[in-house]
């Protein structure tokens, strides 16, 4: 499964992102508190962290609704997602803090909870042509102009501007990094260059020279694959080689013949397109409808599994199994309990806990692994360099650490010691 890795556009305008809480005021510092409101998901506003929590339990409900994955052993509300950009939670809180208080960005809570619509319920469309549901979002409101010093994204004003590296190499905390804009639809994305956002990078290569160029992704535009187009588009004739050679078509309808499950409309699923062969558009959300196991998002949707007799085989959607209940049967072996549990037994079980035996710090089940812990803990013997471990709560600062996965901060310094993530001063 790839990682979902949810990015926050940075936009400056301060009408498009509802009241901005400047940062010198009481709402700033109230913007920052954990638990500000206790059912925070339905109000018209959040702070930085309950938009993190918001936004993690909305992923383990579609996580739950797409995959067929049961999530109530989890603690749902502190996934270790990747929200804006490669920054987990806790990097970014510690960078919107800092920044903040220098009036290098400011938050928006109105903004921050109309996000929360752009991962619905009850739509797995969101995984298709690997989009980015959040990049509309516009939670944070940045100050720094392009070509002045920064440490994030986030702080950057211009519409879709990056913070990046001017000299190769280069420290952020030094003034190395500075605000850059992207370049629109048609220009070159190559030497540095990025696109819009909403637009896509479209890779062409001609001679061993790379000419790729930005897309907008729109229906008639040219297309490398499927993730040039925007969801509900496909790249027709893209051979994904670096030709450019497709259009974007708008995906198809229930009954069609397709390719890939991009092709088809919203939720439908590409069902039956087995070793190049083509399959047929299908939805598979009611119970008992006809579903493969190609693809882990599109199987079934409605917490729901399929189950397959053998390899390349159609199969059926029935109800995802819960903890403790018996492993779906995938292609012929009881063996998927989606992504929060593992197969043992043939049972699904929580991967493990605090102090059981482990090999490996896999965050999430994936199927059949009985050696690994469960979500946000981690295998020790990455500290201990042996054969074997036990599963720990990561650690607080000042704890001996080989990754940011060890600390509760994300963040281990280059003495190997779990730190707060550092904040920069400009």
């Amino acid at each position: 499964m790839r990682q979902l890795v949810l990015a926050v556009a940075v936009l400056s305008s301060v009408a498009a992102c509802g009241e901005v809480i400047p940062a010198d005021t009481d709402a700033a510092v109230d913007a920052q508190e954990i638990d500000a409101n206790p059912a925070p998901c339905a109000a018209a506003e959040l702070s930085v962290d309950d938009f993190f929590t918001c936004i993690s339990q909305r992923v383990c409900s579609v996580y739950e609704d797409c995959i067929g994955s049961a999530s109530a052993h989890i603690d749902c509300e502190n996934l270790n997602l990747n929200i804006f950009g490669d920054l987990s939670a806790a990097q970014v809180k510690v960078v919107i803090a800092s920044a903040s208080a220098a009036g290098r960005l400011a938050w928006s809570p109105t903004a921050a909870a109309a996000c929360l619509a752009l991962i619905p319920e009850g739509s797995c469309a969101i995984f298709k042509n690997n989009g980015d549901p959040l990049g509309s979002c516009q939670a944070v409101v940045g100050a720094v102009n392009n070509g002045n010093p920064c440490q994030s994204d986030l702080e950057c004003a211009s519409p879709g501007a990056r913070c990046v590296d001017r000299t190769g190499g280069g420290n952020r905390c030094s003034g190395d990094y500075v605000c850059q804009a992207p370049v629109a639809a048609g220009q070159m994305c190559t030497a540095g260059n990025f696109c819009q956002v909403g637009d896509h990078c479209i890779y062409r290569n001609q001679g061993g020279t790379d000419l790729s160029f930005c897309g907008t992704g729109a229906a008639g535009q040219a297309c490398d694959s499927n993730s040039n187009c925007d969801t509900g588009n496909f790249c027709n004739g893209g051979q994904n080689n670096g030709t450019a050679s497709g259009i974007c078509t708008v995906a198809k309808a229930a009954g069609s013949t397709c390719a890939t499950d991009d092709e088809c409309q919203g939720e439908l699923a590409c069902v039956g397109n087995f070793s190049g062969a083509n399959g047929t558009c299908r939805d598979v959300r009611p119970v008992g409808a006809t579903c493969d196991a190609n693809s882990f998002v599109f199987s079934c949707q409605g917490h729901q599994t399929c189950e397959t007799p053998g390899a390349n085989m159609t199969g059926t959607c029935k109800a995802a199994p819960g903890l403790n209940q018996a492993c779906n049967v995938q292609n012929g072996t009881a063996s998927w309990c989606g992504v929060f549990m593992s197969c043992e037994g043939g049972l699904c079980r929580e991967p493990g806990g605090i102090g059981d035996t482990c090999t490996s710090s896999n965050l999430f089940g994936f199927g059949s692994n009985p050696n690994g812990c469960n979500a946000d803990l981690f295998c020790d013997r990455e500290l201990t360099g042996q054969a074997s471990g036990t599963c720990r709560a990561r650690q607080a600062n000042g704890s001996a650490c080989s990754s940011g996965r060890h600390c509760d901060s994300d963040f281990c310094n280059a003495s190997g010691v779990c730190a707060t993530y550092p904040a920069c001063t400009f």
